[in-house]
């Protein structure tokens, strides 16, 4: 123990009132004790995570991350039902891994991101499509906050909905037929974090 510590010690001991039950000069004690070891150098607690530690812990967030986004995107789309969808239109996922800042290489995050064209004739448009999808989405368990949304645009409309840390977008596309008939869906996930082990 430190010369400061002791110190702090037996000023603690000394500046007692002795009316002070044990247990209340017990915790002034230990108070003293971590003051000093918070504010002494050499002393402080530092996290003892080597960096490879934390970059392993984040590849495995960034793993489970990636599992759910695609598996909960595939299930939104398999909602759709597909005589709806152009067949002729590639609809694939186009997402993928990117930092969260452009200056290091961690934390990361993961997006979702596919875009479906509707039948032109089809049984709805993209806004009735949303619609019938909204209380389907509550149901698996996403939460819209109408306050995160940014009002109408001329040609589209987005609605924002959150569940466990992860965020869908449903971008809708409001231009009629000829026009493509369009929405699309993004969900991101959160950055990892290695002290979230």
């Amino acid at each position: 123990m430190s010369g400061a510590t002791q110190g702090s010690l037996r000023f603690v001991a000394s500046h007692t009132d002795p009316s002070v039950t044990r247990r209340a000069c017990r915790a002034a004690v230990a108070l003293a004790v971590a003051l000093v070891l918070a504010v002494s150098p050499g002393c402080a607690v530092f996290d003892s995570t080597s960096p490879e530690e934390k970059v392993a812990v984040q590849e495995a967030q960034l793993k489970d991350f990636i599992a759910q986004a695609n598996s909960w995107g595939a299930d939104i789309v398999a909602w759709i039902p597909t005589e709806e969808i152009d067949p002729a239109a590639d609809s694939r996922n186009i997402g993928g891994v990117r930092k969260a800042n452009e200056y290091e290489e961690w934390p990361k995050y993961y997006y979702w991101d596919q875009i479906l064209e509707l039948k032109s004739e089809g049984a709805r448009t993209p806004s009735e499509m949303a619609d019938d999808l909204e209380p389907w989405l509550e149901k698996e368990g996403w939460r819209r906050d109408e306050d995160s949304e940014f009002p109408p645009g001329e040609q589209s409309f987005e609605r924002d909905y959150y569940r466990d840390g992860y965020h869908l977008v449903v971008e809708v596309y409001t231009l009629p037929p000829p026009q493509v008939q369009t929405i699309a869906f993004t969900i991101v996930t959160p950055q990892t974090d290695p002290d979230r082990a």
